[in-house]
């Protein structure tokens, strides 16, 4: 760009230097006021610029022919350049519509995100909540695991008195059946006595009992349904079999029927049956 100006500068003072040498020398024109001929030099002015535009024009006209072609291929680049332009406009209007049409999608995809985020933070809570009543729960449990082993513990511990007495109730129950045992054959030697002599004994326990001739025993104080049961399974039925017993056959029954023969005295067992057998 500063090579054309400088031509351009150059061809100005070439301009200039010849016009000067046409003015004075050729055309012969004074400057010298006193035989200045206006005339003259309007002429040679005229001359000077109709060269000078005719130079000019021949300068463009040949610029222009021989720049002919660079020109047409410039405005074949300009056409090329134009069309790919447009298709670069094109290309921008497709890229802006995929562009807004990704960041809508982005949008889309972050608002779902941002959903999920929510739900899953919701989640997190709920679980964390889960877990803390969990832990809560656990702790209660071991809690009530460690109570139910002291009390599983204690229990045993409690056990061993119990089976302790188990063991003594057993061997006790062994002798309450031995006992009745033997008072079933002594009942039994009684009543083959009784046959042989052919006379009424008044052993309590053998006495002959009519149909109707049995008692509720457990409207006597002291006498339950299983005291009761104990009592008929050694031949005592009516009020007036316990009205008979004597001091000993009353340690012989308190034995047989695993009760305290005390227990019998205390609660007067023979009285109240004495005054059951005359009321009744």
């Amino acid at each position: 760009m500063k090579k054309q100006f400088w031509f351009i500068g150059l061809f100005g003072v070439w301009c200039l230097l010849s016009s000067l040498w046409y003015f004075l020398s050729v055309k012969g024109v004074i400057i010298d006021p006193k035989s200045f001929n206006p005339q003259a030099a309007l002429i040679g002015i005229l001359e000077i610029l109709v060269m000078l535009l005719v130079a000019c024009l021949l300068g463009y006209a040949i610029a222009w022919y021989f720049r002919t072609e660079t020109i047409d291929n410039q405005n074949e680049m300009i056409d090329i350049q134009q069309t790919e332009n447009r298709s670069l406009a094109r290309a921008r209007d497709e890229f802006k519509n995929q562009v807004d049409g990704w960041r809508e999608k982005h949008h889309q995809d972050l608002m779902t995100l941002q959903q999920k985020s929510a739900d899953l933070v919701s989640e997190k809570e709920k679980l964390k909540k889960a877990k803390t009543e969990l832990e809560s729960s656990l702790k209660e449990s071991r809690k009530e695991i460690h109570e139910a082993k002291s009390q599983l513990q204690q229990v045993e511990n409690e056990m061993g008195p119990l089976r302790y007495r188990n063991r003594q109730l057993e061997f006790q129950v062994k002798e309450t059946e031995d006992s009745n045992a033997k008072l079933k054959v002594e009942i039994e030697n009684l009543i083959i006595e009784r046959k042989h002599k052919g006379t009424v004994s008044d052993h309590p326990f053998v006495r002959p009992l009519e149909q109707d001739d049995k008692d509720d025993l457990t409207r006597i104080k002291g006498i339950g349904p299983f005291i009761e049961k104990r009592l008929n399974m050694i031949g005592i039925y009516n009020f007036q079999q316990l009205a008979d017993l004597s001091p000993e056959m009353i340690d012989r029954v308190g034995a047989a029927i695993e009760f305290f023969p005390h227990r019998i005295i205390r609660d007067n067992w023979v009285g109240q049956a004495i005054a059951f057998a005359h009321a009744g």
